[in-house]
């Protein structure tokens, strides 16, 4: 009787199987729906504590903050077992004298047993094009990534939403130089993002 049992490729042995699968692909938080954001305001302001309407807009923010927070710091949530590590130097750590990475070094998740790799490359192209930028506003968008999972309350939770989107919508009134970082958060172009944080801070 044949065995039908597959056996390894050549050069692939059971201790070095998961090495040899292709990398799954890195992945990053999409931006915030504007409506969602907007029917969160209104049923605030009806005194409605939706909590999983609360959650689904604090949840949706929590992981874009994370994104963005991970690509600010060089570093990368492992798509297989989610440890998170470093991949490549940041802007501000080679403005220090550090010097740039090479684009094929290869980072490897430090987890025992996981195996996943990228090179500095695949990680910069992950990224490319889906504002995953920072600026200034990196400080409230990393308080807001370690602290909204402690929030315990509904309540507290849609506070912390609120500060975090307040911080940004003064930023846009402002006109600072350079582009909003609440247009990184959430859907829309800077013209559409600031009528939604306009009519969420005067009820327009």
């Amino acid at each position: 009787m044949t065995s039908t049992a597959c056996s390894a490729p050549a050069g692939v042995t059971p201790e070095n199987a998961d090495e040899e699968r292709a990398p799954e692909r890195i992945r990053w938080a999409p931006k915030v729906r504007p409506d969602k954001i907007r029917r969160v305001y209104e049923q605030d302001a009806r005194g409605i504590a939706d909590d999983e309407l609360i959650d689904d807009v604090g949840l949706a923010l929590h992981a874009r903050c994370r994104s963005i927070a991970l690509v600010s710091a060089g570093q990368v949530a492992c798509p297989r077992c989610g440890e998170v590590f470093k991949v490549t130097r940041t802007y501000r750590e080679r403005t220090r004298g550090e010097p740039s990475a090479d684009p094929s070094e290869v980072a490897r998740c430090p987890a025992p047993g996981c195996g996943w790799h990228t090179s500095v490359g695949q990680w910069g192209e992950s990224w490319r094009h889906r504002e995953l930028h920072a600026g200034w506003g990196l400080p409230p968008l990393q308080e807001f990534y370690e602290r909204y999972p402690s929030a315990r309350t509904p309540r507290e939770r849609m506070l912390m939403i609120d500060r975090l989107l307040h911080q940004f919508h003064t930023n846009l009134k402002r006109g600072l130089q350079g582009r909003p970082v609440a247009v990184n958060l959430i859907e829309g172009n800077i013209r559409q993002v600031r009528a939604l944080l306009d009519a969420l801070t005067y009820g327009a």
